[in-house]
């Protein structure tokens, strides 16, 4: 019976050399996750630290089986150009919704990690950035961040550049207690006020406004609907043959970067369409 194979991930006995310098050579056949077993090695002063020096080695021992864009050693930026580019492959996202990720990316996660190879992105590194944003900055930033990072994390795991995501094993954020807020009477007539005399006012060049303003505002008032999501309301979404009648919220409007603004239909979510019973 043949020697059984060594399993992958693992290495057989360690071998000692003495080499020029009065060093000494730590010596293993490590077995890669393609299947191949190669010839590792270390020196040290001492055969100790040789072999401690082999063993750190084989820990940080990079994938062979990586596509070759994503390994361990890969700076955390080109992870970023990877997912990014993968976003856009997939397609799967509203123009809106890429860019807000990519934002969330380069604005909050990237200052803090852009300096690191993968490898040397932990759990506790990503732990503590998390809890840092969530304290100095806001709790739906460091959800935001914690979003994209994990996204991008879950591309290097599938690329078999790291073995686990580091972000499903940091803390769970718990969402800060928060009271509902409604415009008093007060505040609302201050609104009228302020649209009804916006470029109204003597020696204010070109044309005056023509009431479209004062009537956007009204319908945000009266359905409590987005100013995108109002500014997509179309004839046909609007039924005043009832009691009382309803305005149809299915739409929105948006702005892709390089692309004309144009109505979006559906709005932010697929959970936001509905029908808003609206005062007479």
């Amino acid at each position: 019976m043949g020697r059984p194979r060594t399993p992958i991930g693992t290495f057989g006995d360690i071998t000692y050399v003495k080499v020029a310098g009065a060093r000494v050579r730590a010596r293993t056949r490590y077995r890669d996750d393609d299947g191949q077993v190669r010839r590792v090695s270390a020196t040290g002063a001492t055969t100790k630290e040789a072999e401690r020096n082999l063993k750190k080695v084989l820990s940080q021992r990079p994938s062979h089986v990586a596509t070759g864009e994503l390994t361990g050693d890969t700076s955390f930026a080109k992870l970023v150009e990877v997912w990014l580019e993968d976003l856009d492959l997939e397609n799967k996202l509203a123009p809106s919704t890429r860019a807000l990720y990519e934002r969330n990316m380069r604005q909050l996660v990237m200052p803090a990690f852009e300096h690191y190879v993968l490898r040397e992105i932990t759990v506790r590194k990503v732990d503590q950035f998390i809890k840092t944003l969530a304290t100095t900055k806001s709790y739906s930033m460091a959800k935001q961040a914690r979003t994209v990072l994990s996204l991008a994390f879950g591309l290097a795991v599938r690329y078999d550049a790291v073995v686990k995501n580091p972000v499903r094993d940091t803390t769970r954020l718990r969402r800060p207690p928060s009271q509902a807020m409604a415009l008093t009477a007060k505040q609302i007539d201050a609104i009228r006020a302020a649209v009804h005399g916006w470029r109204r006012g003597p020696g204010v060049p070109g044309p005056p406004p023509d009431g479209q303003l004062e009537q956007i505002i009204e319908v945000m008032l009266g359905t409590s609907a987005r100013i995108g999501e109002v500014l997509a309301i179309r004839k046909c979404d609007v039924d005043v043959t009832g009691t009382p009648a309803t305005v149809r919220i299915c739409g929105t409007i948006v702005s892709p970067a390089g692309k004309p603004t144009h109505r979006q239909a559906h709005p932010k979510t697929a959970k936001s369409t509905r029908s808003v019973s609206v005062p007479s």
